[in-house]
């Protein structure tokens, strides 16, 4: 391929593009099909990536985690494409537990996936995507998948510590990257429809129970975060729906931030105006906290 061949069209990465029905294949193939993008459709594990193989997409052995893996990535994209336009900072995981009883191994683990992993690729990639904004005559763009789960919801603390970082870490990489031709767009998304809100793929943060011996059983405790991630589930909007709209803005006049999923409308609108204690009260209600503890100590709230 010659580098005028590799720049007639516009260049993405996303991260974490494994389970076909990830918000992260489904949005690789609308940015292919739709709008035209060469995608290279990225995982930690190659195999999971043959369907979007089949639809002509490229696939990269990327683990987000691993220097080497980000170095092998960014030569590979330079020597197929010579530029970026867009980078999805997708991959992710998710946990719960509560936190007096989370693994703090486990917790480093997610923070270096969530919030250092992306960083590390912008690190890497910047220079192919200033590269590709002056290509185009037009922004790149870096995308990172956040969450209202920075909001502060109980048993989910790791995940929420992870993503408030990751969101801090998008808006100051958007006030320090603008003059360099980049846009960042933070995607601060609610439960969608996923395999990950149906309870059906989660990352434990403990394997048994409650190392604490404050709270009851982990089996509990699980069937209580699993019992409200399903309730969000029935009401969240088709990974489909989000990854097309999504997609759309990505590619046209990305704003500063997208806001899809539930509760994002609350996150967006209405947490921001509510007392503390008022949240307080609210959120250990939903993840019935005081039923969860297993000998409440009674005082006035």
């Amino acid at each position: 391929m010659t580098q005028t061949q590799a720049t007639d069209k516009r260049v993405a990465l996303i991260t974490g593009c494994s389970e076909p029905t990830s918000l992260g294949a489904l949005l690789a193939l609308e940015l292919a099909k739709v709008h035209g993008y060469r995608v290279f459709a990225s995982a930690r594990r190659v195999e999971t990536l043959k369907g979007l193989a089949a639809e002509g997409l490229d696939i990269l052995e990327l683990d987000v985690t691993k220097a080497d893996s980000i170095e092998q990535a960014t030569k590979t994209i330079r020597r197929a494409a010579g530029r970026l336009d867009l980078l999805v900072n997708n991959a992710g995981v998710a946990g719960m537990s509560p936190l007096l009883d989370t693994s703090i191994d486990a917790l480093r683990a997610m923070i270096e996936i969530n919030t250092i992993a992306p960083l590390a690729l912008v690190q890497a990639f910047t220079p192919l995507l200033v590269r590709g904004s002056e290509a185009a005559g037009r922004d790149a763009v870096i995308a990172n998948v956040c969450s209202t789960a920075k909001d502060g919801l109980p048993f989910i603390g790791a995940y929420g510590i992870s993503k408030s970082a990751a969101t801090t870490l998008s808006d100051v990489l958007r006030r320090e990257v603008a003059d360099l031709g980049i846009k960042v767009v933070t995607l601060e998304f609610g439960t969608i429809k996923t395999q990950m809100s149906s309870g059906d793929k989660v990352f434990d943060l403990i394997a048994d129970r409650p190392a604490s011996g404050l709270y009851k059983d982990w089996d509990v405790v699980e069937a209580t975060v699993k019992g409200q991630m399903l309730r969000s589930h029935g009401l969240a909007p088709q990974a489909t729906t989000v990854t097309r709209r999504v997609a759309a803005a990505l590619a046209t006049s990305p704003p500063r931030k997208i806001w899809a999923g539930v509760p994002s409308f609350m996150s967006r609108w209405i947490i921001p105006l509510l007392a503390t204690w008022f949240l307080d009260f609210v959120f250990r209600r939903i993840m019935k906290v005081r039923e969860m503890v297993r000998k409440p100590v009674v005082r006035g709230e």
